[in-house]
């Protein structure tokens, strides 16, 4: 498990068990009690933890929003280059379903200047951005996932997307394997992104070079299912190899 992603699933446990000890966390992270000792550390230099007599818990009051303002924060830079490669693709007019995942959200900044799109997204942070723009956007309702209050998911959301047929789809993931399989850590954001890429006349998956060569838990798809690799380092171009119909920008 890369230290971002062990950083993140620490705090989806503290937000589930509320206090942990560092060995617990240690022992179900299947992590060196002093690679744990750094995690908390930093984390706690973040102010996102506190730490007492053994005791690890959530900084502050409202910890379901940790997650993904960490996230988003995270390799900008490199999300940013992603988000104008990938924005590039799109056209006047253009449909888009766009995901819960925070290079989404660095994505759907890049389209304010296109006139007559519509955005079909279930990302919060995209639906309140988006008020302040004259942008078409459907928000997909549904209810707030537990692991990411920044992501709309259930029945709800599912409908919305099942009922409408995009020009494009555009979303991220947790990692990529050498071999082009996608994975993620939330099952139920897995779902709603399966229903927009059968929806989608062409699919775009962003994805930043620290997700290469990495596996999370849940199967999202494969490289194969997707028309656009886009990312920040030519070292993409190798799935090309075993994907040559794969277009990566």
């Amino acid at each position: 498990m890369l230290k971002n992603e062990r950083h993140e699933a620490i705090l989806e446990m503290l937000r589930s068990k509320k206090i942990l000890t560092p060995l617990e966390l240690a022992e179900r992270t299947f992590t060196s009690y002093s690679s744990i000792r750094r995690d908390l550390e930093e984390l706690e230099d973040a102010g996102l933890i506190t730490r007492s007599y053994g005791r690890v818990e959530l900084a502050g009051n409202h910890p379901a929003l940790i997650s993904y303002p960490v996230r988003i924060g995270r390799n900008s830079e490199q999300k940013r280059i992603i988000a104008k490669k990938a924005a590039s693709l799109i056209r006047e007019g253009d449909t888009i379903f766009i995901d819960s995942s925070s290079s989404s959200s660095y994505f759907a900044k890049e389209l304010l200047n296109l006139k007559g799109i519509t955005i079909i997204t279930n990302n919060v942070e995209i639906v309140y951005f988006m008020t302040q723009y004259n942008i078409n956007v459907i928000c997909s309702g549904g209810t707030q996932s537990t692991l990411n209050r920044y992501a709309l998911i259930g029945a709800a959301a599912e409908n919305t997307f099942s009922a409408i047929h995009a020009d494009w789809a555009v979303f991220s993931s947790r990692s990529i394997t050498e071999d082009g399989l996608i994975y993620d850590i939330h099952y139920d954001e897995t779902v709603i992104r399966n229903i927009m890429i059968k929806n989608a006349e062409k699919k775009v998956f962003l994805c930043d070079s620290s997700k290469l060569n990495t596996v999370s838990t849940y199967y999202q798809g494969s490289l194969s299912d997707i028309n656009y690799l886009v990312c920040d380092l030519p070292l993409a171009r190798a799935y090309s190899k075993s994907y040559p119909s794969l277009a990566i920008l």
